[in-house]
Parts: structure tokens; C-alpha cells; sequence
């Protein structure tokens, strides 16, 4: 009976040395959080130039409340410290000023700015005193975007987190070659596959015949060698969901529109950049397809296109001079990759009453306005 007892407890002892060497090994979650039915957001925006930035923060920020959604961080990949400032306004302003920030120190340099509007950061009332609040105080402490992209990856569960990349793949690209770290002893590869449920981009010109070239965030001259390393490099068990150029060119919001549905509140960072800043420039709303991709669900933008592997490509002259590049979408019952349907039909029509409801409804705004 005594042996019996001794067996017993001899396993009961091996069972629990089992269970916490389980919970203590290493596995990238330094500090895993327990949930089985939350989504967690990252957004990771080139914001300052096209104002459609603004609009898809908005989006990520009405649907963060909901219960099922959680925003844990935000990257700035336009390099430059008043882009940070805009994107610390914004989350302030609609009360995720607390949300840890990373930037890019080493990403695309001299990118276009078709609208200039980092200035709302600074702008001022009547009495001289700041019209927005911000919540950082020292944007030169904040980590490089890989690097909070590492910490937070370690920190949430397996195959739990959602990025939004609505601007260059720099940060990302960096991401992927990291080595281990104090928060996780797996390579940059190894915790996107182990963490990241998916990813969705705005970028791309798949669909359009004749047309493969890079473009939007993917084909400027700095951003190339950071686009080619991504996709080399990207684990292809985490699907991608992009959003070419052309579906957000039929979401047209034009800047007279924009003000006129603001008019019922004085203070907002969307109509001061409207009042401030000339944006009738051609600009469309391309930035929230991948958004709204991600919070609303696939089907919808992706129905039966079928998957694919992305690969960018590079053609030489005389085997010296590299004159051109494209971007490739093939085909793969097996691939990783999904694009957005190329459609001018109800769909975009419906994807407006989305842009005005998060962004510009006295209904929803209001309501996570930070008082």
C-alpha cells in the first residue's frame, strides 16, 4: 500500500514538474496574457502625408472598443519626430493616449509629403495655449518600431495579433532579421510566425494589366531594398491581405464633404487639418481598406481571388544598371498572399458609410472623443 502511495506521488510530483517547466520555458510570451477571444491590434502608418492615415486610425480606434479588440501599439514609419507627435495627437485624442509608441530611426529617407499637415501637432487656441493635447514627453526615448514590435509580440498569446501596415515595410523588414532579445529568445521570423494571426497592407498594383511596378510604400527608391528583404523574408504561414492602389481610388472623400459632415464639432484633428491644409489634391481614401479588411472580415474584399506568392524583381541593363522593378503576383493554391477585389460596385459605397461612421458621426465620435 506504502509503495502504492510512493508511485502515486512520485507521479503527481513528475506530472506538476512537467506542467511547470511548460509554463516556464521559453516560447517568446514573457509576459503572455490570458485570452482566448481578444484580438490584438498593432498599427504601423507612414502618417503626415496623405490624410487618409487619419481616417484608418479613426477605424482602428472605433472598433478598439469593441470588447473582441484590443490596440496594444502603434509604429511610425515615416521617419522624423513630427510625424510621431500626429499620431501621439490622434491617440490622445481619442483616448489610447497610453499605448506604447515605437518609430523608425533607420527606415525610407526623403519620401514624398503630398500634404503637409504635421503642424496640427502644435496648432493653438485663441489664448495661445495647444488646441490638442499629447500624452508623450520625450519622443527621443521611444524605442525603434522592430524593437516594440519585438516586445510586443513576446507579450501576447500564439497567433493573436493583427498589424495594419498602412505605410512602408521597413519597420517590419528590420522586424524580421532581429535576433533574440530580452523579451524573447526567438528570431524576428520565428515570433511573427509564432504571434502574428495576419497581416494587412495597403499596397500593390495586383490586378491592374500591364501594370506591376512596386508603388505605394512598397516602390520608392529607399523603400525597394526594405520591400524586397520582407517578402524574401516573411513567413509564409502568416497569410497577407493587400489592398492594391486601385480599390481605395474609388473611395472618394472630398475635403468640402469632410468639413461639412465636422461641422457639429469645433475641435477635431481631422477638421483643423481640413481648415488648415490644402487637401483637394486627387488624394483618395486607401488607407482604410486594410483596416477595415481586418475588423470587418475577408470575404467581402478578397471573395475568390485566388492565393498567391509575392515576389519583387529587379531588371538589369547590360546585366550593370538596374532599371526598373516589379512586383509580382503569382498564382498558388498554396500561397500565403490574398489582394483586395478590384471593384467600383456597392461595396465602396458601404465602405463609406464605414469612414464617415468612425470618423465623422456625431453618434460614434462623440462617444470616444477623450474629454
Amino acid at each position: 500500500m506504502k509503495a502504492r502511495l510512493n508511485t502515486l506521488l512520485l507521479s503527481l510530483l513528475l506530472v506538476f514538474g512537467l506542467l511547470l517547466s511548460a509554463c516556464s520555458e521559453d516560447n517568446g510570451d514573457s509576459t503572455q496574457r490570458e485570452s482566448q477571444n481578444t484580438t490584438y491590434i498593432i498599427y504601423d502608418t507612414d502618417i503626415g502625408s496623405s490624410t487618409d492615415d487619419l481616417f484608418a486610425l479613426g477605424i482602428i480606434y472605433y472598433f478598439a472598443n469593441q470588447k473582441e479588440f484590443e490596440l496594444i501599439g502603434g509604429i511610425v514609419c515615416r521617419m522624423g519626430e513630427e510625424y510621431v507627435k500626429l499620431a501621439d495627437l490622434m491617440n490622445t485624442y481619442y483616448g489610447y493616449g497610453n499605448i506604447p509608441m515605437g518609430v523608425e530611426r533607420n527606415g525610407v529617407a526623403d519620401p514624398n509629403v503630398y500634404i503637409p499637415y504635421t503642424g496640427i501637432a502644435d496648432i493653438k487656441n485663441e489664448d495661445g495655449k495647444p488646441m490638442f493635447r499629447r500624452s508623450i514627453d520625450d519622443y527621443s526615448s521611444l524605442p525603434d518600431g522592430w524593437k516594440l514590435y519585438r516586445k510586443l509580440l513576446a507579450e501576447h498569446p500564439d497567433h493573436s495579433v493583427k498589424i495594419m501596415s498602412i505605410g512602408f515595410v521597413s519597420s517590419l523588414d528590420q522586424l524580421l532579421k532581429s535576433g533574440s532579445d530580452e523579451y524573447s529568445s526567438l528570431t524576428g521570423v520565428e515570433l511573427v510566425k509564432k504571434k502574428v494571426h495576419s497581416l494587412y497592407v495597403m499596397g500593390g498594383k495586383f490586378g491592374e494589366e500591364g501594370n506591376t511596378k512596386p508603388g505605394y510604400n512598397f516602390g520608392h527608391k529607399t523603400a525597394i531594398n526594405f520591400s524586397i528583404d520582407f517578402f524574401d523574408n516573411w513567413p509564409q504561414s502568416v497569410p497577407i491581405y493587400f489592398s492594391p492602389s486601385l480599390p481605395g481610388d474609388y473611395l472618394d472623400y472630398p475635403p468640402e464633404e469632410v468639413i461639412s459632415d465636422l461641422s457639429w464639432i469645433e475641435k477635431n484633428p481631422i477638421k483643423q487639418t481640413y481648415l488648415n491644409y490644402d487637401c483637394d489634391t486627387g488624394q483618395r481614401m486607401w488607407d482604410v481598406d486594410p483596416a477595415l479588411m481586418a475588423f470587418t472580415g475577408i470575404d467581402k474584399y478578397i471573395d475568390e481571388n485566388e492565393s498567391g506568392i509575392v515576389t519583387i524583381t529587379q531588371n538589369d541593363e547590360d546585366g550593370d544598371t538596374i532599371i526598373d522593378y516589379q512586383m509580382i503576383y503569382e498564382k498558388d493554391p498554396y500561397g500565403y498572399c490574398h489582394y483586395q477585389e478590384l471593384t467600383d460596385d456597392i461595396s465602396r459605397a458601404e465602405d463609406m458609410i464605414w469612414i464617415k461612421k468612425c470618423n465623422t458621426s456625431q453618434e460614434t465620435v462623440s462617444s470616444i472623443i477623450y474629454p
